[in-house]
């Protein structure tokens, strides 16, 4: 059984690579917040405008799916969005003070309206897609004035 030594693991800018997988796999999970959105805001166009057609008006089907596949579609998105909400937390990749706000606002809401707490948790995982895109940007451009520092160094 081996043990990863601290000082053999490679960095960039401090985050040794498992600390990096781990965070792109919060990253991931994030893009399939965002997906589950985009069918979320789809499928509520969609049987809305089913629900207006004449045929369908008197459809309990159809308001039935209206209604809750969307909220359930956002609510899958919820624990996904805590996940990368403390992993953005656990390296500080955010500021605790906004990622609470964030969090805390999404289940606060709920006391006032569950429309309105779903609504706010749309916009959770695009928040947190800016934070992560922005750590990434960082670590391209870091890795990237790495290599031109080794590449002028064996020049």
């Amino acid at each position: 059984m081996t043990q990863l030594n601290a000082s053999a693991t490679p960095t960039t800018k401090g985050f040794s690579a498992p600390v990096l997988g781990l965070i792109e796999h919060a990253q991931r999970l994030n893009k399939w917040s965002i997906y589950l959105v985009y069918l979320a805001i789809a499928l509520f166009l969609l049987f809305g405008t089913l629900k207006s057609l004449s045929q369908f008006k008197d459809s309990q089907t159809i308001y039935t799916l209206f209604h809750w596949v969307p909220y359930g579609l956002v609510g899958l998105t919820i624990p996904l969005s805590c996940y990368v909400a403390f992993i953005l937390y656990r390296y500080r990749l955010s500021q605790p003070s906004m990622l609470a706000l964030c969090i805390g606002m999404g289940f606060g809401l709920f006391v006032i309206s569950s429309y309105v707490a779903l609504a706010a948790w749309i916009g959770v995982a695009f928040m947190f897609k800016a934070n992560l895109t922005r750590f990434f940007n960082f670590i391209q451009e870091s890795r990237q004035t790495e290599t031109q520092k080794t590449e002028t160094q064996h020049a």
